[in-house]
């Protein structure tokens, strides 16, 4: 069986999330999703100002990005624009359109914004209003509209807002800033520091700002003018360049393109032997803080830089009715794991059946899971019922899809992120990024990690624990993205 698609949409979402694409969509009426103007009155406040960029995995060449700011009659402004790149995964060529759009009010305040993501078969649209006290949000994907109300302390940017941000304010060496960031996809929020410091003179005299930024723990970087325009950003993976209209479109057709799934893993010193096997994994953390890979008794412990991962024992779990709903935390709905839908509860009686306990009730949701869907490498959203319609995907998918069943029959699932042996990405093997479930099944242990996408109950001792929760927690992964190691030990 071909190795999965190792968190791709991380990598995804943080080129998202560092482009700060715009675009314009809304969706109107029977839940079209339509590439429109986000208000056409704005557009006639003022003259659009439009930037042309160059998209780079490393030093390769993949996409381009068009940004636009109009100013409005209220003194704020639109910001808009759309992207296409194209990333190679496993030996499959992605090609993904991307479009983002937000009104801001005249002191910079996020007003409304719209997302759109395209790739292949897999779409997804959201559209937020930003209010004193919440968040308003609808996402339309596999053919239904999402309504999410999230509370909020004070109104936030997005990415995309950054960059008029930084237009209102005189950048001087030293000056550091922290402004609360929301990101459309994960539904997640967190702080971005920004802090001023190198200054660079231009070719032509002019001087620009070098200006890094911090968010869930990855570091970026923006050459900025006084003006406040951006003329590249750097990340640990991907860059973006000022570039003619023409230059920015002009892709390369003949060079050999980086796998960004090889790009991304995880060295270890030694091959792994009988990876899908293993019982019992040592190794020393490299690279990295070791306090990054988390020490999570009984299974996984780590003890300085020392990792110890065991596969765990289901010879001695007790029977457990299958149903717990006395933390709702495990069981509940939330906006990718949509467990309440008629649909997901039917399936999920449907494959359990007669089961006697919560332990075969989940050999067969995973079984199920296993078998249902193709193994595709896959750039979407995880959503369990988007994931039940497609039937299709990787890592990802088959962890919504089985967390969502599992809730859906009562049974307490949880979604973890981390990295998985495989040497059939590259021939000598290497760690790659991997999201997973775990369950709730008693015993010492008590959450039991398994993997529908290997057909695995329980997985093997090669999964490495990065992170517990869904989209929002694992773009913290970027941290150690490119940095981490492990030595065989």
């Amino acid at each position: 069986m071909r190795p999965q698609a190792a968190l791709l949409l991380i990598e995804v979402l943080a080129l998202v999330a560092f482009l700060g694409l715009a675009g314009g969509l809304v969706y109107q009426q029977q839940r079209a999703p339509q590439l429109v103007p986000l208000d056409i009155k704005a557009l006639a406040a003022g003259v659009s100002q439009e930037q042309w960029y160059g998209i780079f995995l490393q030093d390769q060449h993949i996409g381009y990005s068009l940004s636009r700011r109009t100013p409005t009659a209220d003194g704020g402004a639109l910001l808009e624009g759309r992207a296409r790149f194209r990333m190679l995964m496993l030996g499959k060529l992605h090609d993904v359109v991307v479009a983002e759009a937000a009104l801001v009010d005249a002191t910079g305040n996020l007003s409304r914004f719209d997302f759109f993501l395209v790739a292949g078969n897999h779409k997804v649209s959201i559209a937020g209003v930003a209010r004193d006290t919440e968040i308003s949000i609808d996402v339309l994907q596999g053919g239904e509209v999402s309504h999410i109300s999230l509370p909020i302390a004070e109104k936030p940017q997005i990415t995309l807002t950054v960059e008029n941000l930084l237009r209102s304010r005189t950048l001087a060496a030293g000056e550091q800033f922290t402004v609360p960031i929301f990101n459309p996809l994960t539904l997640g929020s967190g702080q971005m520091t920004l802090t001023v410091r190198e200054v660079e003179v231009l070719e032509n005299g002019e001087e620009a700002w070098w200006v890094h930024t911090e968010l869930d723990g990855s570091e970026g970087r923006q050459l900025v003018l006084p003006s406040g325009e951006v003329l590249r950003e750097e990340s640990a993976l991907f860059s973006r360049v000022r570039m003619t209209a023409e230059a920015a479109q002009d892709l390369p057709k003949n060079d050999d393109p980086v796998d960004i799934i090889s790009e991304t893993s995880v060295p270890i010193d030694k091959p792994v032997k009988g990876a899908r096997d293993l019982a019992r994994f040592e190794a020393q953390v490299r690279g990295v803080d070791p306090e990054r890979v988390p020490h999570s008794p009984p299974l996984q412990l780590r003890e300085g830089d020392a990792l110890v991962v065991t596969r765990a024992d289901l010879s001695a779990l007790p029977s457990l009715p299958i149903e717990d709903r006395s933390e709702p935390r495990w069981v509940d709905p939330t906006p990718s794991l949509p467990a309440a839908h008629p649909e997901l509860r039917e399936r999920a009686q449907e494959v359990i059946g007669d089961a006697p306990d919560r332990l075969e009730a989940v050999r067969r949701l995973n079984t199920f899971v296993f078998e249902y869907l193709d193994k595709v490498p896959t750039i979407s959203v995880p959503n369990g019922l988007a994931v039940l319609r497609s039937g299709e995907g990787d890592c990802n998918e088959h962890t919504a899809l089985f967390v969502s069943l599992a809730r859906a029959a009562g049974i307490p699932a949880r979604t973890v992120a981390g990295v998985v042996y495989s040497e059939r990405v590259t021939a000598k093997g290497g760690f790659y990024y991997h999201a997973w479930p775990e369950v709730r099944l008693g015993g010492e242990a008590d959450w039991i990690p398994l993997d529908p996408t290997f057909g695995q109950l329980p997985a093997d001792a090669t999964h490495v624990k990065l992170i517990e929760g869904e989209l929002d927690r694992q773009v913290e992964i970027m941290s150690v993205m490119g940095r981490l190691a492990f030595g065989a030990r």
